[in-house]
């Protein structure tokens, strides 16, 4: 038999086996075989691979919230223990504040009360003045716990003390008679600093405080009444 007449031969058994009436079916029914075993084989693959997947996640997040517990408890408080400011005085019901701190936004006659008449001129008060309503002299305390930065002699407040404290904040003690602080010293809220007295500025016929607060080095309203 030659090489034509086994084609021919071969051709003729391929078409008398796809008339059978079990071929077709038979064939459909292992294509979807072979079909559904190569999907459950990609599942089960990619099921195993999803369960690591989130194990390695879970793993990850409990980490993450280990870390965040463990900054938590590190963390120390700022603004929680921030000290709230007190009358730099111990009058009670003596204490009388004779100059207001200028606010732009306060009535025209607060503002009027917060001029300071000197050298034939008004200033702007950027602090508060304290005086007693016997006009005896008086002690004056730290409003704020904070370090002692500076003591001076100036030229118009007078004898000085300016506080530093936590949160950009500094407060200032002028016009005082005596001082019985140095720069250095801590200092805690209600600590003596000396004793009220006078000054050229804002006058020097009445024993008193000038007093202000600074806030990133700016003065501001201490909001005493």
């Amino acid at each position: 038999m030659n090489e034509k007449e086994r084609r021919t031969f071969r051709e003729s058994k391929w078409k008398k086996l796809t008339r059978q009436r079990w071929f077709y079916p038979t064939l459909y029914i292992t294509l979807v075989t072979v079909v559904l075993a190569g999907v459950l084989i990609y599942q089960m693959t990619g099921t195993d691979e999803a369960e690591e997947n989130d194990h390695n996640w879970q793993v990850e997040q409990n980490d993450l919230i280990e870390h965040q517990e463990q900054n938590a408890d590190e963390a120390e408080p700022v603004v929680a223990d921030q000290e709230d400011l007190v009358l730099p005085v111990l009058l009670g019901d003596r204490t009388e504040i004779i100059t207001n701190f200028y606010d732009v936004n306060a009535s025209g006659e607060e503002q009027e009360d917060a001029l300071i008449f000197y050298n034939n001129r008004y200033y702007q008060s950027q602090g508060v003045d304290i005086t007693s309503t016997d006009g005896e002299p008086f002690e004056v305390i730290a409003a704020l716990s904070g370090t002692v930065v500076e003591v001076k002699d100036d030229d118009l407040l007078g004898q000085t003390v300016e506080i530093e404290h936590e949160g950009e904040r500094m407060t200032v003690y002028a016009s005082l008679s005596e001082i019985d602080v140095e720069a250095g010293d801590e200092v805690s809220q209600g600590d003596k600093l000396g004793v009220s007295g006078e000054n050229v500025y804002s006058g020097p016929d009445v024993s008193k405080v000038h007093f202000q607060l600074i806030e990133d080095g700016e003065p501001v309203n201490p909001g005493f009444q």
